[in-house]
């Protein structure tokens, strides 16, 4: 397992370079940050997905309803309704 470089420091060592002169090492409190959350792009990801597909069945709507025969093709899938 490759080890990265903070490893040290989130088992609680403190390196003596990073600890000022005349500060005792029972005082120094070394603050990590949290790790990367990704809930919020993928969830953004998710919103603009649903958003654009509800876009496309909204015009899908307006164009069934406009015409006695419309037909819409997305991504290799057809809609075609026929109104009588």
């Amino acid at each position: 397992m490759m080890r990265q470089p903070t490893d040290q420091l989130r088992a609680g060592h403190r390196p003596a370079d990073l600890i000022p002169d005349g500060i005792h090492p029972v005082h120094v409190t070394i603050n990590l940050p949290a790790p990367r959350s990704y809930a919020g792009p993928v969830l953004l990801v998710l919103a603009a997905s649903f958003g654009i597909c509800a876009v496309i069945l909204a015009l899908t709507q307006l164009a069934l309803a406009a015409a006695p025969f419309a037909g819409l093709s997305v991504g290799g899938v057809t809609v075609a309704l026929r109104r009588k």
